[in-house]
């Protein structure tokens, strides 16, 4: 029997599944952030290993698929945030192998927004729009062209990201606290969630504490809570990021030779839920500039993408629509145990 192991890293975490080659799921673990662009290299590769290790260790407990069976029979694939450039995947590949417990059958590390795309359109062209703690639009069009757009990092990009979100919420409540801005609902429960009796009180935790990036991403939750609730500055915040996140979209479509009508493209990450005020504004806007697109949820989670691309290092019998089948399957029942 092979195996794949898929790794799914972002900024805020990492999920690991281990699954066999007809793409039944045996296991799955969590990390921490994964981003070596914002955490460094050392910190990314322990996280990377505590999530694929509990991953293992859920297989051997429900399964008795141990790191020994996996021993030159697991194909690895990492899609992690901040593995834009060759250097950079070469640099984590480096980092994972010395790392890995086993000898791989083979160990790919892509950027996660191809990863991501896998995921969403069962491993055909089309297009990803991820909003989590950053932001990026990545495409494939029929003739295998790929274009990104975003995913620049919190100081150069991540526009429409939850970092972006949280970062306006904190502005919104200072600038009520200076008497520059509209009132807001954000104070109450912004200050109640960060503990602190003054919004002035927030800067020290930004600046020299424990609010760091994918913290201030958290409160984006809040703002979309507050936005749903009629709060007139939490909806303009949520339009902001739904305009920037489009014109990644609309950026990407641009570079793509794709014309005709029933271009696909999903939305991902901790945001992007469907029917929440940043999606359907997203929906709405793209259907005005862009109808020939056809946006919806994805086909698979992000971390099934790596699974998926994992399948094409194996010599396996079983076909890809089988395989995703099998994966869908498998997310079922593991939901229902």
């Amino acid at each position: 029997m092979k195996y794949i192991l898929g790794i799914d890293g972002g900024g805020s975490k990492t999920t690991a599944i281990l699954a066999d080659e007809t793409g039944k799921i045996l296991g799955k673990g969590r990390g921490g952030a994964s981003n070596y662009q914002t955490i460094g290299l050392e910190n990314a590769g322990q996280a990377i290993k505590f999530a694929a290790a509990a991953a293992v260790e859920q297989a051997a407990e429900n399964l008795s698929v141990s790191w020994a069976d996996l021993e030159g029979s697991v194909a690895v694939v990492a899609g992690l945030a901040g593995a834009d450039r060759p250097q950079d995947r070469e640099r984590l590949r480096a980092a994972l192998l010395a790392q890995m417990p086993v000898n791989p059958i083979g160990l790919r590390v892509e950027h996660d927004a191809l990863v991501a795309l896998a995921a969403a359109t069962g491993n055909k062209p089309g297009i990803i729009l991820i909003a989590g703690t950053g932001s990026i639009a990545f495409g494939i069009d029929r003739n295998g062209r790929q274009v990104r757009a975003g995913g620049w990092g919190p100081i150069l990009g991540d526009e429409g990201s939850g970092y972006f979100i949280g970062r306006a919420a904190l502005t919104a409540v200072l600038w009520e606290y200076d008497g520059r801005g509209k009132p807001t609902s954000l104070t109450k429960r912004i200050t109640s969630y960060l503990q602190v009796t003054q919004p002035d009180e927030i800067v020290p935790l930004v600046y020299q504490g424990p609010l760091q990036r994918p913290e201030i991403a958290r409160l984006a939750e809040i703002v979309l809570e507050e936005a749903a609730g009629g709060d007139e500055v939490s909806c303009r915040i949520i339009a902001d990021a739904a305009d920037h996140l489009v014109k990644l979209i609309s950026a990407v479509l641009s570079r793509l030779d794709w014309c005709e009508p029933g271009i696909p493209a999903a939305g991902t990450g901790g945001l992007l839920q469907p029917e929440n005020m940043l999606w359907t504004n997203i929906a709405k806007a793209l259907a005005g500039t862009h109808p020939q697109v056809v946006f919806a949820p994805p086909m698979l989670p992000p971390e099934l993408g790596a699974v998926l691309l994992g399948r094409e290092m194996l010599d396996t019998a079983v076909g890809q629509e089988e395989f995703i089948a099998n994966l869908r399957w498998s997310i079922e029942e593991t939901s229902q145990s």
